[in-house]
């Protein structure tokens, strides 16, 4: 309502009366009336309620004064009559005098809270009191020694303890009774504060509405003319004009950079691809021959143990060992690197695909915000108008080509992104298949050969001890099968014996 009725005012104030009457009665001004007359309606039965609530505070509050002073008054009477009996009772028995200061103390422990527990048993009390009063000093003057008149005084005694454990008993629950009051008391002062806070709302929202509603009847007053009409339709056909050019140039533009980069990207990775792949098979072709070569020279015989150890330093040294390996790292880390570099083009495409997602969802929301305007708007056209009032409409028509544009740019990314997930892929695939070289340096075909040598060289070998010594250490590196140990223990039968 806000947006249509700043939009509004900046339309000029000539029009005629019969327009304005035709706006007054339009959906939006009727809305704004109906949602007032129910803010009213909200707000005076807010008003009733807080009125309850504050006179049935007022009257508990009332009530709850006047009990207490009821109870004030009537424990002061309690304690001048309890003071009275003390001292007219002088010779009373000492278990009598240390009950009444017993009670003494408990009621001026309690005495805020003593009331309403005297109210019931005062009257029986004070003539159980008064008659032993009056009659005590005679009985026991009388007939001190007498055991009639003490069993009297016992009984009167254990009777006014029990009393007196009753009106303890009675000032504990009034004593609860009061703090559930008073916690009750504070809910509801709790409630009428807020609503107090929720009237105070109420009214300022109908402050509010009232403004509003007279800022939109003002500013409903203008129609615009037909000749404006005119001039803003063709203003807003050139602006879609313009616009939906500069929309295919842009998208074409974006295209075409799209397309060259793609293209870029998928001839540099079928480049690696195809750089590594003829790495790996020149690797593996020269490993083989290595192998090879080494093997015809182990088939000619049991050479000495210097040419043995020869070939194996030649192997060691030429074969496809750690020369061979470099470049397969080499290109192995390049392809790395430009994954990682993928990784984070994809990362910024994300986050340039979420900040479009974010503006698109404001555009959208701005778009819906014009739209509704439009339609409250009546289509005067008959009426006339300003080439302002199409404003609005432009944006609209602006917004939704904006809107299209995005939505490309959504599909480009999310294109992109596919894109990035098969170069992972295949990234993974290369990884997968890159042969890692073995604990010890050297390849299967290659630890072969190395470990044939070094049986001909234990096989060859005249000194027993020697062989004994070499055998565990030489087993467990190069992983002697059971064949190999047993053409070694057949070749030195010293050490076979001798073990």
């Amino acid at each position: 309502m806000s947006a249509s009725a700043s939009e509004a005012a900046m339309a000029p104030t000539a029009a005629t009366g019969s327009d304005g009457v035709a706006l007054s009665n339009s959906p939006a001004a009727t809305n704004a009336e109906v949602e007032l007359a129910q803010l009213r309606q909200e707000l005076k039965r807010s008003q009733e309620k807080f009125s309850s609530w504050q006179a049935k505070a007022k009257a508990g509050v009332d009530q709850m004064r006047a009990q207490v002073l009821d109870l004030t008054h009537r424990l002061e009477m309690a304690n001048q009559q309890q003071a009275h009996t003390l001292a007219t009772d002088t010779r009373g028995a000492s278990r009598l005098t240390q009950f009444l200061e017993h009670s003494s103390d408990i009621l001026s422990a309690h005495a805020l809270a003593a009331a309403s527990l005297l109210i019931d048993t005062s009257p029986s009390a004070a003539a159980r009191v008064e008659g032993y009063s009056r009659g005590g000093g005679a009985a026991l003057s009388s007939s001190a020694s007498t055991p009639p008149a003490q069993d009297a005084a016992a009984s009167l005694v254990e009777s006014l303890q029990k009393t007196v454990r009753d009106q303890a008993d009675r000032i504990k629950e009034t004593h609860h009774a009061l703090k559930r009051a008073t916690k009750e008391l504070q809910q509801r002062t709790a409630a009428v504060h807020q609503q107090d806070e929720s009237l105070a709302v109420l009214k300022r929202r109908v402050a509010a509405l009232e403004a509003t509603n007279t800022s939109l009847e003002g500013q409903l007053m203008n129609v615009p003319n037909a000749e404006e009409w005119r001039v803003a339709q063709e203003e807003l056909d050139n602006q879609l004009t313009s616009a939906r050019l500069e929309c295919e140039n842009r998208e074409s533009q974006l295209v075409l950079q799209h397309s060259i980069e793609v293209q870029a990207l998928s001839a540099a990775h079928e480049l690696e691809v195809r750089e590594l792949q003829l790495e790996h098979s020149e690797a593996l072709a020269q490993a083989v021959r290595d192998a090879l070569m080494g093997g015809s020279r182990g088939a000619d015989g049991r050479a000495p143990a210097s040419n043995s150890a020869n070939a194996t330093n030649g192997l060691l040294t030429n074969g496809g060992g750690p020369r061979g390996r470099d470049g397969e790292d080499s290109a192995y880390m390049g392809l790395l690197r430009e994954y990682e570099a993928v990784e984070r083009q994809c990362a910024a495409v994300i986050q340039e695909r979420d900040a479009m997602e974010a503006q698109q969802k404001a555009l959208l929301r701005e778009l819906q915000d014009l739209v509704c305007q439009a339609t409250d708007t009546p289509a005067s056209g008959s009426h006339g108008g300003t080439a302002e009032a199409w404003k609005p409409l432009a944006e609209v028509v602006n917004l939704e080509a904006a809107a299209r544009l995005i939505a490309d740019q959504r599909h480009r990314c999310v294109a992109l992104h596919e894109d990035l997930v098969r170069t992972r892929a295949e990234v993974g695939q290369l990884r997968r298949a890159k042969t890692s070289p073995p604990v010890d340096g050297l390849g299967a075909q290659q630890l072969q050969y190395v470990r044939s040598v070094v049986v001909q060289l234990l096989c060859s070998l005249n000194d027993a001890r020697v062989a004994r010594n070499l055998l565990p250490v030489l087993s467990m590196l190069l992983k002697f099968t059971d064949d190999d140990l047993a053409s070694i223990t057949k070749a030195i039968p010293q050490w076979t014996t001798r073990r």
